[in-house]
């Protein structure tokens, strides 16, 4: 009992110490709930036979009968393979480019070029994919597009860019690193100027060159952030980026092959008016969502057993 006592004496103190702490975070934790797990009881469509007259909850429950629908179509298992593949692609080279572009950046030592490498990496990400979409259009349309006018400049045909699907794995991947490299680099950027100068010195004292400095004293020293970095990449495998893909290949059947994914499909569905379409839409978004939780928690799990820290 004392030591009860003593717990929630040092947490009346604690809360009364912090109290206007606790009241700014109040804000951000309302919106948190509102806008992030408030929604998600909506995931209860996936179980019923959704009428708009009877609403969500008033709908005649059916189980499993969604998932079971989604799984017996063999069309879900191509989107499936589509966002794998593409995900894949953009985990392989996405995830370490931002960690060399923030290794590259720490060795410049005129900070006036250093601040405007940084700023010119950064403006990518503030530029939507719509208007990418439209960069890229000027750069892949295959009459006036001008890597087709350098390719016929350098005696060669012109590609027609949105009529071939296999290239599309490499246009997404390559505008995805583009628009986020320079951002992602940030947290990296951050974690390698923490590490304590006063070892680079003594591993110069001893001999050490500026290639071994960074492989054993940098790359350690960034470690916890890019494991913890490495979980949540591996988390999004099995997500795809909706606004990356409808953004620069809109309703364009041709690269179907290619570009369709499970969110592209699910708003495809949920345009069709079929009565059946928001219900079998939030089972395939709610097997996204656990699938992405299970490879979080294996990911975790595989880092700690490998010495690393994970998240939880």
């Amino acid at each position: 009992m004392n030591i009860k006592k003593n717990k929630l004496k040092k947490l009346g103190i604690t809360l009364k110490n912090n109290v206007w702490l606790y009241l700014m975070l109040l804000p951000g934790m309302a919106v948190l709930l509102l806008f992030t797990y408030g929604p998600m009881v909506g995931y209860y469509l996936a179980f019923v036979d959704y009428k708009a007259r009877l609403g969500i909850f008033g709908s005649p429950f059916v189980g499993f009968l969604w998932f079971k629908a989604l799984f017996d179509g063999g069309f879900i298992w191509e989107m499936v393979l589509n966002t794998l593949k593409i995900s894949l692609l953009k985990l392989v080279l996405c995830f370490c480019a931002p960690i060399v572009f923030a290794l590259l950046i720490n060795e410049v030592k005129n900070k006036l070029f250093k601040s405007t490498i940084q700023c010119v990496s950064y403006l990518p990400n503030f530029i939507s994919w719509i208007i990418v979409s439209g960069m890229i259009l000027i750069l892949l349309d295959t009459d006036e597009g001008l890597i087709n006018r350098f390719i016929v400049l350098c005696g060669g045909e012109k590609v027609s860019w949105y009529s071939e699907p296999g290239k599309w794995y490499g246009i997404l991947t390559i505008s995805h690193l583009w628009k986020n490299m320079g951002w992602s680099s940030i947290m990296f950027l951050a974690a390698v100027t923490a590490v304590d100068s006063e070892l680079y010195e003594a591993a110069e004292l001893d001999g050490a060159n500026r290639l071994k400095q960074i492989w054993h004293i940098t790359l350690p020293g960034i470690m916890p952030t890019i494991t913890i970095v490495f979980i949540l990449s591996v988390g999004k495998i099995f997500t795809d980026d909706f606004e990356q893909i409808y953004g620069l290949v809109g309703e364009n059947d041709i690269l179907g092959e290619t570009t369709n994914v499970i969110s592209t499909w699910v708003y495809k569905l949920a345009n069709s008016g079929a009565a059946s379409s928001y219900a079998l839409g939030t089972a395939a978004s709610l097997v996204q969502s656990l699938v992405s939780l299970l490879l979080i928690v294996v990911a975790n799990l595989t880092t700690k057993k490998l010495g690393q820290d994970g998240i939880m």
